[in-house]
């Protein structure tokens, strides 16, 4: 006979794993938007007010039918442009790109929309011989539809004479490796790249936060990040218990960093894939006010 303690247990842990997928459950659609204000010298007069909506990683999830929810909530962001960070979809042979590429062509119809890779969409680029053209009839489609597709480029915004600079880095993958950070130089981002001459305001956008202080000493101004989903699990006062690499209590994890003049805004992200985990840790979309700090009061 199993003694009563054992069994008092085991209903306990049952009971708590079952509000735990409940509560995650509940939390996975509770989309949230997230503002920040991004304050420098280097952004222009043009660009004084200049909104950016900011998504990553919704992997195929949808907020109402046809993320009709989703694109509510970005219109009322009101962004001049849409800056997408990768992984919306999951790299499976099995898992179609239909909610992506609907999310991308109703924006494209509002907004300019500029798209970098994440780790997912490198997958299938680089692995052809298990998912066959899936990576290019999915980059030609966003084309088709308007969406400018970055890999490893820069390319100039302008705005009434003025401009900033929007990057885009595809990162090779070790720096996506589990149980440890690859480190990174300055030197690794200008092979990509190239260097980071000029002066102008500079936007990079890069799936994984891990390289902040690369992406920093590299020049950029303000980076866009996800790939962490928050740390699946937040604690009060801690923050994200685990990233997908499986790093603890990972130093990046949600929100706004800072190293030297630089800033990362480290999106939870609007979805997740293999562990469909998420509690006091709500999906995001990142609405971003650029300001021109000479006109702040």
């Amino acid at each position: 006979m199993i003694p009563l303690w054992i069994g008092i247990t085991v209903l306990a842990a049952v009971a708590l794993t079952a509000v735990i997928v409940l509560a995650s459950s509940k939390e996975n659609k509770k989309l949230v938007t997230e503002e920040y204000t991004i304050s420098s010298p280097k952004i222009p007069q043009a660009f004084d007010g200049f909104r950016i909506v900011f998504l990553t990683d919704l992997h195929c999830n949808e907020f109402g039918e046809e993320n009709e929810e989703l694109i509510r909530m970005i219109d009322q962001c009101d962004p001049q442009i849409i800056l997408v960070g990768g992984d919306m979809l999951i790299s499976k042979e099995d898992k179609p790109t239909d909610v992506p590429l609907k999310l991308m062509k109703d924006l494209a119809k509002k907004y300019s929309v500029y798209y970098a890779n994440g780790n997912h969409e490198m997958r299938l680029m680089r692995h052809e011989e298990i998912y066959g053209s899936k990576y290019r009839e999915y980059v030609h489609q966003l084309k088709e539809y308007g969406v400018w597709h970055m890999f490893n480029e820069t390319i100039i915004l302008e705005q009434d004479g003025q401009y900033i600079l929007l990057s885009a880095v595809d990162l090779e993958p070790r720096y996506y490796r589990r149980f440890r950070i690859q480190e990174m130089k300055t030197e690794d981002i200008e092979l990509a790249l190239g260097k980071a001459a000029g002066r102008g305001f500079r936007i990079l956008l890069v799936h994984n936060p891990n390289y902040f202080k690369a992406y920093a000493d590299w020049g950029s101004d303000l980076v866009l990040s996800g790939h962490f989903h928050g740390g699946m699990v937040r604690l009060p006062g801690i923050g994200g218990v685990i990233s997908p690499q499986f790093q603890l209590f990972p130093k990046y994890d949600a929100g706004e960093y800072h190293f030297g003049n630089s800033t990362m805004i480290l999106s939870r992200g609007l979805g997740n894939h293999s562990i469909k985990l998420r509690l006091f840790n709500k999906p995001e979309i990142s609405c971003i006010t650029l300001k021109n700090q000479r006109n702040e009061s």
